[in-house]
């Protein structure tokens, strides 16, 4: 029985200046973040008085928790579409898909478990964002 050959998936140049904006993009959500918070709290913080600062603080620790862990979970939930595809379609990368770079393609119960893998680890991240959330929020 003779071994099969390795099969590939050819990259795709335009799909792969395209990540680069995105990720580019991305970048720039984040970085631009935490001036957008502070812009929206002043709009709540009366000038005239200075012990409103402590509670804005408060504020402002809250919000930005909250829109920190769901900005750092959206590559995760993009990650976890791909391997729920993957899971479906036994096979990894998931059938039908350009990447941007070329990769070797993965079949069977390999890219199935490769998928889950990939699942299990995405979600513990989700819950390690939740979970740091929570613990700035109440404590």
């Amino acid at each position: 029985m003779r071994k099969q050959q390795p099969e590939f998936i050819q990259a795709d140049i335009p799909l792969r200046k395209t990540l680069f904006i995105l990720i580019a993009l991305y970048i720039l959500f984040l970085l631009w973040l935490e001036p957008m918070i502070d812009l929206l709290l002043s709009f709540l913080y009366n000038s005239d008085d200075p012990l409103g600062i402590p509670e804005l603080n408060q504020q402002k620790i809250v919000v930005a928790g909250m829109a920190f862990a769901m900005a750092r979970s959206l590559p995760m939930i993009f990650l976890i579409w791909f391997a729920y595809r993957g899971i479906m379609s036994a096979r990894m990368p998931p059938a039908r898909m350009r990447f941007p770079f070329t990769v070797n393609v993965i079949k069977g119960k390999h890219a199935r478990m490769f998928a889950m893998l990939l699942i299990s680890v995405c979600l513990l991240l989700i819950y390690h964002e939740f979970y740091l959330l929570s613990h700035s929020i109440f404590t």
